[in-house]
């Protein structure tokens, strides 16, 4: 019998498989309101498949947590949860631990709820800035697109990913490589000749739609990349995440009759990476960075 209940009560941390990040941490995710892609499991995944943790008591998963790496020096912390009845018992530090050995000392980013701030800074996570979601609704299509907009195709990869290094620190190939083309989403480029200027991605969520990333060398660019992706949603609900600092977005947002929903904290650990977030007008994932 107290084989039996030792057995029951032991917490093991695993990897997860592609299918348990769709079935058990995005379910969970959408339970805690956080509104995750419907097809996000598959972009997630083939960035990093070791990266994507599961922690089980007995055989119950109770809680989940992502360190995705990027590249030698950089890594990004994502999808933490723990189940309600489990909280504040030591599992979720466990997972932490195992996070944090696993990416050894890269930098590391995250966004953290306001609650967990003070968490995150004790294991050695410093504040750079605040990132706002804005909730808005689409109007009805246009018919007109910008001459300069087009959809993304394969053979426009190479380019938008070295744009990409302008606003994110670290190569994500495997990550854009199907990011770019979303199942139920939309990627458009701005393209000035043949020079990439900026980009963008809207992709279906439990409830709306997510634009992310949004990136673009000013306003105007990043204002004719957002109508482009607004066609394609008319009259429905959409959402950006905004960095607080980069005001060109915030009006870009209020210009569009956005409302304020949601604050999370951008925090590093082991130093701060060097990405031109006045170029980022929508960040790609508050799980993947």
């Amino acid at each position: 019998m107290n084989r039996d209940l030792s057995m029951k009560d032991k917490f093991s941390i695993t990897r997860m498989t592609e299918q348990e990040l769709n079935d058990i941490a995005l379910v969970w995710a959408e339970a805690e309101g956080w509104n995750p892609g419907i097809h996000d499991a598959t972009s997630f995944y083939a960035q990093d498949p070791h990266g994507f943790f599961i922690g089980r008591l007995g055989d119950e998963p109770i809680a989940c947590a992502a360190a995705t790496t990027y590249s030698d020096s950089f890594a990004f912390f994502g999808l933490y949860l723990v189940k309600i009845p489990f909280r504040y018992q030591g599992y979720g530090m466990q997972m932490t631990q195992k996070r944090l050995d696993y990416v050894g000392e890269r930098i590391i980013g995250l966004d953290g709820v306001l609650a967990m701030c003070d968490k995150y800074a004790e294991i050695g996570f410093r504040p750079a800035h605040m990132n706002i979601r804005h909730q808005g609704r689409a109007s009805q299509a246009s018919k007109v697109m910008h001459p300069c907009i087009s959809i993304i195709q394969p053979s426009l990869f190479p380019a938008i990913m070295d744009y990409d290094l302008e606003c994110f620190p670290a190569p994500r190939a495997a990550f854009l490589n199907k990011w770019l083309n979303p199942t139920e989403g939309l990627g458009l480029v701005y393209l000035d000749g043949s020079e990439v200027k900026g980009y963008g991605v809207i992709r279906k969520t439990v409830n709306g739609n997510k634009i992310g990333p949004l990136f673009a060398d000013n306003q105007e660019i990043a204002e004719a990349i957002l109508k482009g992706l607004l066609n394609h949603i008319p009259n429905e609900t959409f959402f950006l995440d905004t960095p607080e600092p980069n005001k060109m977005a915030l009006r870009l947002a209020s210009l569009h009759q956005m409302e304020p929903c949601f604050s999370v904290l951008r925090m590093y650990r082991n130093g701060r990476p060097k990405m031109n977030i006045y170029k980022i007008f929508g960040i790609t994932t508050f799980e993947l960075g």
